[in-house]
C-alpha cells in the first residue's frame, strides 16, 4: 500500500504542465519600442541596428532572452547614441521637402560670403588668387552654371557616373560570395554581413548634378538588397552658398521621392575644403561611430582634384582627415590627350580668335570677382584679359605626367597678373602610381570618352590604406 502511494505521487510529479510564454524583459521592451519609434521595424533592421542575428531577433521578442550581451548591449548603445546626434542635426536644419520650403546650410567659421570677399581683398595684390573666389558670389555661380551648359558635354560626363555607379554598386555574388561592386561590399550588402552607416561627403560638388545622380543610386540600392543602411548622410562642401542651395534642393527632394525616411539626411555645408578647418567633419555620424560601423565615401567630381593649387599638400594634410584608413574616395579627373591639341582647352591657348559662347562664359566667370571688387570700392573698370597656357614640369604641375591649363587674369592697367584657377589634365598610370604613394590604393577604374571618342575623363575608386 505504502509502495502504490509512492507511485502514485511520483506519477503527479511527472505531469508536465504548461509554461506562460515569458515576455519581454522590460530593458528589451524599451530597445524594441525606441527602434520602432526610428522607424526599424523588421527583424533585420532591427538587428542591423544592434549588430546581432535575426535569430537574436526573434528570441527578444519571444522573451526567450531577457538580457543583451555586454558586447550587444554595447554595439546598441552607440547605434543609438548616432541616431539620436543625427535627429539634432535634423532639428537644427528644416529639412527643404517639407510643405515649408526652408533650406538649412552650416557655415564654417570664414567661409561664409563676407569672409571671402575679405580674402580677395587681401590677395589680389599677390600672383594667385584660386578658383574658390569664381562662383562663390550668384553673379559667379551663374556664370558657372551657364559654362557648363554650353557645349560641355555635360549629359555625356553624367552618363559616365551613372555606368560607375552601376558596376560599383553591383550586389550580385561572385564566386567568393562577396558583392562584385566595391562600395556595395565595403557598405556590407551582403547576406551574412551587418550593413554599415554612409557618410557621402562630396567636395566641391557645384549645382550637384552628379552627386545626385550618386545619392539616387544609393537609395535605389536599398530596394534591391535585403539590407538597408545603418544611416545614410549626404554632406555637399562648397564656399558657393547659391550652388548648395541648388545641391542640398535636388538632392532632398532625391531622399523624399526614394522614401529614405529618418536614416537619410542632407545637410550641406559652406566651408573651404582646401584651406579651411574642416570641422564639418565633427558633425558627422561616422565622427562617433566606429570603423565597422561607418563608412565615409569622399567624392570629389567634375576634375575639382586637378584644380586645387598643389595635390600632395592637399591630399595629406585635408584629404587624409576626411578620408580614414578603410574609407573610399572617389575622383573624377581630366585625361591627357595623346596629341594636346585635341584637348577642348588647347584652342584657348592660341593666337587670338572669334570667341564662342562657351569662352565667353569661362572669360566672364574669370573676370567677374575683379568686376565686382572694383565696383564695390567705386573704382573705374580696369582693362582685363583672359590668358590661358600651358603648363608642364614646374611647381603647378607635380604629378608625372600631368599637364596645367593655368587660366590667368591679365590686368593690363597695373602690367600684372593673376593665376584664377589651374585645370590639370593627368596621366593615368603615373597619377595611379602617385596615389598608392600617397595611401590611395586603386579599386576600380573606369573611363569616359566624349563625343569623338578621345578618352576624356576617368573615374577612380581608392581606398585609403
Amino acid at each position: 500500500m505504502r509502495a502504490r502511494r509512492i507511485q502514485a505521487s511520483d506519477s503527479k510529479t511527472n505531469v508536465s504542465v504548461k509554461k506562460k510564454p515569458a515576455a519581454p524583459s522590460q530593458l528589451v521592451d524599451l530597445f524594441l519600442s525606441v527602434a520602432e519609434q526610428l522607424g526599424l521595424r523588421s527583424d533585420r533592421e532591427v538587428a542591423d541596428l544592434a549588430g546581432a542575428t535575426v535569430e537574436n531577433v526573434s528570441n527578444w521578442r519571444g522573451g526567450a532572452v531577457q538580457e543583451f550581451k555586454p558586447s550587444t548591449l554595447r554595439s546598441i548603445k552607440e547605434s543609438l547614441g548616432i541616431h539620436i546626434a543625427m535627429l539634432r542635426d535634423r532639428a537644427r536644419a528644416i529639412d527643404g521637402g517639407t510643405s515649408m520650403g526652408l533650406v538649412g546650410i552650416e557655415i564654417e567659421e570664414g567661409a561664409s560670403p563676407s569672409d571671402l570677399h575679405r580674402q580677395f581683398r587681401e590677395r589680389v595684390v599677390y600672383d594667385y588668387l584660386g578658383h574658390r573666389f569664381l562662383y562663390f558670389e550668384p553673379q559667379g555661380a551663374v556664370a558657372w552654371e551657364t559654362l557648363i551648359g554650353s557645349g560641355y558635354e555635360q549629359e555625356r560626363w553624367l552618363r559616365g557616373v551613372a555606368t560607375s555607379l552601376e558596376e560599383w554598386l553591383d550586389i550580385r555574388r561572385d564566386d567568393t560570395g562577396r558583392c562584385r561592386g566595391p562600395i556595395a561590399q565595403a557598405c556590407g550588402m551582403e547576406a551574412r554581413t551587418r550593413a554599415r552607416g554612409l557618410d557621402v561627403i562630396s567636395l566641391g560638388p557645384g549645382e550637384g548634378g552628379k552627386e545626385i545622380s550618386v545619392l539616387q543610386h544609393l537609395l535605389a540600392l536599398e530596394r534591391t538588397s535585403s539590407h538597408r543602411f545603418a544611416w545614410l548622410t549626404f554632406a555637399p562642401v562648397d564656399v558657393s552658398v547659391p550652388l548648395l542651395l541648388s545641391c542640398a534642393t535636388g538632392a532632398r527632394r532625391a531622399v523624399a521621392e526614394a522614401g529614405g525616411g529618418a536614416r537619410a539626411t542632407v545637410t550641406p555645408y559652406c566651408a573651404d575644403f582646401e584651406e579651411g578647418r574642416l570641422a564639418f567633419a565633427q558633425r558627422l555620424p561616422t565622427t562617433l561611430a566606429s570603423s565597422d560601423q561607418g563608412l565615409r565615401l569622399v567624392l570629389m567630381l567634375g576634375n575639382v582634384f586637378g584644380n586645387v593649387r598643389e595635390e600632395e599638400s592637399f591630399v595629406r594634410q585635408k584629404l587624409w582627415s576626411l578620408a580614414r584608413p578603410g574609407d573610399l574616395v572617389w575622383l573624377e579627373v581630366g585625361l591627357r590627350p595623346k596629341s594636346v591639341a585635341d584637348d577642348p582647352l588647347f584652342r584657348l591657348t592660341t593666337a587670338p580668335r572669334e570667341e564662342t559662347a562657351a569662352e565667353a562664359a569661362r572669360r566672364l566667370l574669370l573676370e567677374g570677382p575683379y568686376r565686382r571688387w572694383e565696383a564695390a570700392l567705386g573704382r573705374p573698370q580696369s582693362s582685363l584679359e583672359m590668358r590661358v597656357w600651358l603648363r608642364e614640369d614646374d611647381e603647378s604641375s607635380r604629378i608625372p605626367g600631368s599637364i596645367n591649363f593655368c587660366h590667368d587674369l591679365v590686368i593690363k592697367d597695373e602690367r600684372r597678373v593673376c593665376t584664377m584657377l589651374y585645370s590639370r589634365r593627368y596621366n593615368l598610370e603615373s597619377l595611379i602610381v602617385w596615389l598608392e604613394r600617397m595611401q590611395l590604393r586603386l579599386e576600380r577604374s573606369m573611363i569616359v570618352e566624349d563625343s569623338k571618342h578621345r578618352p576624356r575623363v576617368a573615374h577612380l575608386l581608392l581606398r585609403r590604406t
